[in-house]
């Protein structure tokens, strides 16, 4: 048998299919502005239905900074954080993979329903002096300063924010000792509320510009979830769980990202 006939004809067959790619690697590729002549060799699921003949990055404007980071990876899955920027601020979505004979890209994920929270905050930001000490008057427990920070924070990149919490992290952190001095802190609506209530630990929640915290985010009744906002079940908010082992895991359905921080902290959305 002519062997050499026999591997180049292999080499040729192999040569056919797509090519092994990693995650950070179809993700870079699929955000590109330029198209890409393979991309659905490398899409399944739900991403193969909605990309028919256009990648992602030749939808996005071409002004666009784009920025792919492996958030996390294992044997089976995998999920990669995309940042866009340009001169006006940034936007972030998600790319969630699963691994079949290859990796392939199985859905584009990102925090839904923020235009709700831009056009908030152009009414705010338009009020004028009287109207917004009017408007402490009638909100007592979420005064102007509070409201307009916390959807600044609601609706911002990731990269803000990281910035917000490593700026604020001391007082992050002492949150969370306030809390763990309560036993009474746990998964039941009535001592949460209890424990938000607290002047103590309310104070500081507002001068963070978090609206609450809770052991009933995040699909982990063992880490304490700040929550920063959202509507319905599009939220954003951070993590503290100093056990990796009990990190929730990332899934396109629900928790579509958990970025860690360090030291037990964790940015987190769901949708």
């Amino acid at each position: 048998m002519n062997y050499r006939f026999l591997f180049l004809l292999l080499a040729l067959l192999g040569a056919t299919g797509p090519q092994t790619l990693p995650p950070l690697h179809i993700a870079e590729r699929f955000v590109a502005p330029e198209g890409w002549a393979d991309m659905r060799d490398y899409l399944c699921c739900e991403a193969q239905q909605q990309a028919k003949r256009q990648t992602l990055g030749q939808q996005i404007p071409a002004r666009m900074a784009r920025a792919c980071e492996v958030v996390q990876q294992t044997d089976s899955t995998a999920v990669v954080a995309v940042e866009l920027r340009d001169s006006t601020g940034g936007n972030d979505f998600y790319l969630h993979f699963v691994r079949q004979d290859t990796w392939k890209l199985q859905a584009v994920r990102g925090l839904a329903m923020t235009n709700f929270g831009r056009q908030m905050l152009t009414v705010l930001e338009s009020l004028p002096a009287a109207e917004r000490a009017r408007y402490n008057q009638t909100h007592p427990k979420a005064e102007y300063d509070f409201t307009v920070n916390n959807i600044r924070l609601w609706i911002g990149s990731d990269a803000e924010i990281e910035a917000h919490f490593t700026q604020r992290r001391a007082d992050f952190e002492k949150a969370v000792r306030l809390l763990q001095a309560r036993p009474d802190f746990t998964t039941t609506t009535a001592n949460e509320d209890a424990a938000n209530a607290d002047p103590a630990i309310n104070a500081l929640l507002k001068s963070l510009y978090i609206s609450r915290v809770t052991r009933q985010a995040a699909d982990c009744d063992a880490c304490v979830a700040f929550v920063i906002g959202g509507l319905i079940d599009n939220t954003v908010g951070l993590l503290y769980e100093p056990d990796a082992r009990k990190v929730p895991t990332m899934n396109p359905s629900s928790l579509i990202v958990v970025k860690p921080l360090g030291k037990g902290w964790y940015l987190y959305k769901t949708s």
